[in-house]
């Protein structure tokens, strides 16, 4: 960890502001370039991910992308209706519910934040790789970013459980990603299928809802 002189005094009140959160435990980390420059709280208690995970999942699909393993416009498997793509499933808009089988949409019309969508993509890359979907997300993300305090308990949409040092270790990747090509990760980072209606669950309706893929 950098040295927490370096911190701005700003950044560490406002990391140590979370003490007052109405929550039983609370872990904050503060990550640049060059690592981790702040922490609060138990950086190696384990707390549930929920959706961070498809972080994770859309980023090993996009290693097997990376490598021809999986192709972005390829067919998804189903329950994804006919026309929908790998990219469509990473971007959100394959048309599938939020949850359980059901088709609402047609491809890239509507982005419908989906766990279902990233529970095919989990299960795919788990078939490509000939492993579980947990080892195949270890394989590909949690090892070689040295994440050993992370697993898989739930599905691959939501349920990754891990430590706040491993969360950081990801955030650290992402800013200077090494696991993918620079072309890929730009495509990745950017909006695809632009300016679509959409729907985020608990949050509400948008007239335009922007996404990556996966991001």
């Amino acid at each position: 960890m950098s040295d927490p002189s370096t911190v701005p005094d700003a950044l560490r009140r406002a990391i140590g502001a979370v003490a007052g959160f109405a929550a039983p435990n609370v872990a904050v980390g503060l990550v640049g370039p060059t690592g981790t420059l702040a922490v609060h709280g138990d950086a190696d208690r384990r707390f549930r991910w929920a959706s961070i995970t498809k972080l994770v999942t859309g980023y090993a699909v996009l290693t097997a992308v990376d490598e021809g393993r999986i192709d972005l416009d390829e067919a998804a498997p189903r329950p994804a209706a006919d026309g929908v793509s790998v990219r469509h499933l990473l971007a959100h808009c394959s048309g599938l519910a939020f949850d359980g089988d059901m088709v609402q949409g047609r491809p890239g019309t509507r982005r419908i934040y989906s766990n279902t969508g990233f529970d095919v993509l989990g299960s795919l890359l788990a078939a490509r790789d000939g492993v579980p979907v947990e080892e195949a997300l270890r394989a590909r993300v949690l090892g070689p970013l040295g994440m050993d305090g992370t697993v898989l308990l739930e599905r691959p949409s939501q349920g990754l459980h891990g430590p706040l040092r491993d969360l950081a270790r990801l955030a650290g990747e992402l800013l200077r990603p090494t696991l993918v090509g620079v072309g890929l990760f730009e495509t990745a980072t950017h909006v695809v299928f632009e300016a679509l209606p959409g729907v985020l669950p608990g949050v509400g309706k948008f007239d335009v809802l922007d996404w990556g893929l996966a991001f």
